[in-house]
């Protein structure tokens, strides 16, 4: 049984099938359909090259990251050289202190004998 397309008054109006008419409209959605899936697919392919440029960044803003860490370590270990350099002069100073200060009680200690001694009242008496 064929089911043809009516007009408004109920009569009967060309000889086409209400089905070919269903069809023809499916194929004018899925005609619609497929431009906006084209459409979605150059978007799509718009998001991967944006992505893939994403990507490269984040790929040279890494590598920056690893020189900048790189240049940190060496300067921490530069500092560490410098404050063992650093402790090590302030220990020479120190020791070197301690010897001025040792060679200056010497220095008062023998002045004391030589005031004691005649030879210092001497050499006292000489001088003037």
């Amino acid at each position: 049984m064929e089911i043809y397309e009516s007009d408004a008054y109920g009569g009967l109006f060309g000889v086409a099938p209400v089905y070919l008419i269903a069809v023809r409209q499916s194929l004018k959605y899925l005609k619609t359909i497929l431009e906006y899936l084209k459409t979605i697919l150059e978007y799509l392919k718009t998001i991967l090259e944006y992505l893939k440029t994403i990507l490269e960044y984040l790929k040279t803003i890494l590598e920056y990251l690893k020189t900048i860490l790189e240049y940190l370590n060496t300067t921490l270990e530069y500092l560490n050289t410098s404050l063992e350099y650093l402790n090590t002069s302030l220990e020479y100073l120190n020791t070197t202190l301690e010897y001025l200060n040792t060679s200056l009680e010497y220095l008062n200690t023998s002045l004391e004998y030589l005031n004691t001694t005649s030879i210092g009242k001497v050499r006292c008496i000489h001088k003037s």
